[in-house]
C-alpha cells in the first residue's frame, strides 16, 4: 500500500485558476479534478493521499476548508487538510473549526504563494492548538523552485525556536535548502520531510536529492513520499519511481511509501479507504 503524503485538490473553478497560473509560467500539469485524481491514485496502489489545498486570499479559507471535508465524505481515498489566512478576522475561529472537524486531517500553509510570514504573530494562536492538539502541519518553507522573503531555513528556524514540538512536515525535504533541514530533524522529533518532486526527471529545476547519506540512512523513518499530483509535468508513476534514487536500502521503501507517514498522521496501523 502507499500513502502519498502531498497531493492538490481544489474546488473546479480554483483549481482551473491554479493549472492556468502554473500553464502561464510554462509549467504544465495533468488537468485532474478531484474524481479523476482518485481513480488515477488507485490504479498506482495508493491507498491513502493527503489532500492539500490553503487560501489564496482572505475570506475564502473557511468555504474552502468546507470543501475538504466533503471531498473526505465523498472520496475516503483523500485525507484532506484545512487551511487560515492571516488576514482573515476570524482567524481563530476558522483554525478551532479544521482542528475539531473529523474529516480534516492538519493545516497546509504555503508562504510562497499565500504570502506570508510564517512567524507572524497572528499565526501563533494556530501553533498553539497544534501543539494542544498533537495537530500536524505541513508546510513549503523552503526555497524550490524560486526563493521569496517567506520562505527559507532562516523563518523555519526562527518558528521551531518558538515551538520545537510541532508535528510539522517541510514539504519538498526543504529544497533548495535540503542538507539544512535534514540537520533538523536531529533537533526535533516531531519533525518529518516529504519527497515530493525530489528524485523526479524534469525540466523545471535541479531535483535531484543531495545531502549527507549516512544522515539520511539515520532519519529514514521521518521521510515520507509525496507526488504534487495534480500540478506536476510528469506521470505519476515517475513520482512513484523516485524513491528507489535516494541512498537508502529496499528495506526503506516501505516506510517512505506508506508506515512513516501513517505515523506522522497517527493513522490506525488498519485505517482503508474504499478505493474508488
Amino acid at each position: 500500500m502507499i500513502l502519498d503524503l502531498h497531493v492538490h485538490a481544489f474546488p473546479p473553478r480554483m483549481f482551473e485558476a491554479v493549472w492556468r497560473f502554473f500553464e502561464d509560467q510554462g509549467w504544465s500539469v495533468h488537468r485532474q479534478h478531484v474524481a479523476e485524481m482518485a481513480a488515477t491514485l488507485a490504479a498506482h496502489g495508493v491507498d491513502r493521499a493527503v489532500a492539500l489545498s490553503y487560501p489564496h486570499r482572505p475570506g475564502v479559507a473557511r468555504s474552502l476548508n468546507h470543501f475538504g471535508m466533503d471531498l473526505a465524505v465523498e472520496h475516503p481515498i483523500f485525507l484532506p487538510f484545512g487551511s487560515v489566512h492571516v488576514d482573515d478576522a476570524d482567524l481563530r475561529a476558522v483554525a478551532d473549526e479544521v482542528i475539531a472537524s473529523p474529516h480534516l486531517y492538519g493545516f497546509k500553509f504555503q508562504p510562497l504563494v499565500q504570502a506570508f510570514e510564517v512567524n507572524d504573530p497572528r499565526l501563533d494562536y494556530v501553533y498553539q492548538a497544534c501543539l494542544e492538539a498533537s495537530f500536524p502541519l505541513l508546510m513549503h518553507v523552503g526555497t524550490a523552485p524560486y526563493g521569496t522573503e517567506h520562505v527559507g531555513l532562516v523563518h523555519f528556524d526562527r518558528l521551531m525556536e518558538r515551538y520545537p514540538a510541532l508535528r510539522i512536515c517541510v514539504a519538498h525535504m526543504g529544497a533548495f535548502e535540503t542538507e539544512g533541514f535534514l540537520h533538523r530533524l536531529d533537533r526535533y522529533p516531531d519533525m518529518v520531510l516529504d519527497t515530493t518532486m525530489i528524485n523526479v526527471e524534469t525540466d523545471l529545476f535541479d531535483t535531484r536529492w543531495s545531502g549527507d547519506a549516512a544522515r539520511l540512512q539515520r532519519h529514514a523513518d521521518r521521510v515520507c513520499f509525496g507526488s504534487d499530483w495534480p500540478n506536476v509535468p510528469y506521470p505519476y508513476q515517475l513520482a512513484l519511481d523516485s524513491i528507489p534514487r535516494f541512498p537508502l536500502p529496499e528495506s526503506a521503501w516501505p516506510g517512505l511509501y506508506e508506515d512513516n507517514a501513517r505515523r506522522f498522521l497517527r493513522l490506525p496501523s488498519d485505517a482503508t479507504s474504499e478505493v474508488v
